[in-house]
């Protein structure tokens, strides 16, 4: 009787794990997932109009749906730490904390509203360390005005605040965006630009190259703003995946140079801030869109280690207006920081440059492509292979499906 049962236990379980590997759909709620899968996922997407957080167990396998099956939201802000995701919601100004299960649950746990903390939302939100976010906030015309918080996490509560100057003159027109940024030896340091209130043109005259801006942290003071002149363009932009450190804790900014992204058409790259500096490393630039021989303008980095990243480019000669990085324009590229060489891997064609937070996982790199119109899936890339070396994962279900993260829950 005891084998019977241990057998017939044994056989329900792994009929559970069937169905658990089938993934969703419009028809499986998926309000309660499967505890039986070891690692789950959350997938942010909008969909049929709306934006949704939802989990799966798979990322290769199956379909995910959204309406109906997971937590509605809006956000312009991705990021995830630990187990939990935070969304920035621009049109609330309210930025929220969910917290991942390990039975592949999301809960919301709490929210910040941004106003009297800094002007206007967090345009920009660095984790300084697994303890602290550090929060950045300016108005569309900031006149050099903008604002600070430092959160505390995972409680989710403000330790202190202040304002800051950002570059800005007002009898040129020029000023300076907010952008990644990271923390080290004492000083905070964050990408931006330099471009003309008025015309909105980026760099001229003496406003040629690329830049950071470096200040004393915590404080936000002593600012400072440094200079590469390797190209001109905007350093890390700040709603993309544009900053990567690699093992020595040497950062790595994406410098795009694009007609219509960021620039005025130069040259695309990534520049190097080598650790305990403060300033670009001048002998040190790789030209991406030297390397692969067409107008390519770097949106993205994802370091995956041993001097290997997975990028985006968007193909300039394909466009003839911003809004045309929301159409088929850009690829994945494999890139060896070390080596300085680039290469396009041979996925379609797809709006790939605008993916949010793409995911480094257990040695590899996922994203979401959207070649055609109802065609979404998850893809993985593998950096030991070649410009083969990725799968079609998951599919994406339903109507004007525009993915922008993917994050790991944590395991039993």
């Amino acid at each position: 009787m005891y084998q019977l049962f241990k057998s017939s236990l044994k056989a329900a379980s792994l009929v559970m794990l069937a169905f658990s590997l089938q993934g969703c759909s419009s028809s499986d709620d998926n309000k309660d997932p499967d505890p039986v899968s070891k690692q789950y996922f959350t997938v942010v997407s909008q969909s049929n109009g709306s934006e949704y957080l939802a989990s799966t167990a798979s990322l290769l396998t199956g379909e995910l749906s959204f309406v109906g099956n997971g937590i509605e939201t809006s956000a312009a802000r991705y990021l995830y730490h630990k187990e939990y995701i935070y969304l920035m919601n621009t049109a609330t100004k309210k930025f929220i904390q969910y917290k991942m299960g390990a039975d592949g649950k999301i809960t919301e746990v709490a929210s910040i509203l941004t106003s009297g903390i800094t002007p206007n939302y967090f345009n920009s939100i660095t984790i300084v360390d697994d303890n602290t976010f550090l929060a950045l906030g300016a108005e569309n015309e900031h006149m050099g005005n903008a604002g600070w918080a430092r959160i505390k996490i995972p409680e989710f509560t403000v330790i202190d605040k202040g304002t800051f100057k950002l570059p800005y003159d007002a009898t040129t027109g020029m000023a300076s965006d907010l952008g990644k940024g990271f923390v080290d030896n004492g000083k905070f340091i964050m990408g931006t630009n330099r471009y003309n209130v008025t015309t909105y043109a980026y760099g001229g005259g003496s406003n040629e190259g690329s830049y950071a801006l470096v200040y004393d942290y915590p404080g936000m003071t002593n600012m400072t703003l440094v200079k590469s002149s390797a190209t001109t363009s905007t350093v890390g932009q700040e709603y993309l995946s544009t900053l990567a450190v690699d093992e020595n804790e040497d950062h790595y900014f994406v410098a795009s140079a694009g007609k219509y992204w960021l620039g005025n058409g130069g040259n695309s790259g990534i520049l190097r801030i080598k650790k305990g500096t403060a300033v670009f490393d001048e002998s040190y630039f790789l030209d991406v869109t030297t390397l692969l021989g067409k107008k390519a303008c770097l949106t993205g980095i994802s370091y995956m280690g041993n001097g290997i990243a997975f990028g985006t480019v968007q193909y300039e000669d394909l466009m003839s207006a911003l809004s045309d990085r929301y159409k088929s324009v850009a690829q994945v590229i494999k890139i060896d920081l070390k080596n300085k060489t680039a290469m396009a891997m041979n996925t379609p064609l797809s709006p790939v440059g605008q993916f949010r937070s793409p995911l480094v996982f257990n040695g590899k790199y996922y994203t979401a492509l959207l070649p055609s119109a109802g065609e979404a899936n998850i893809y993985e890339f593998d950096p030991a292979g070649d410009a083969n070396g990725f799968k079609k994962g998951m599919k994406l279900d339903g109507n004007d499906v525009w993915p922008n993260m993917i994050a790991p829950h944590p395991v039993k």
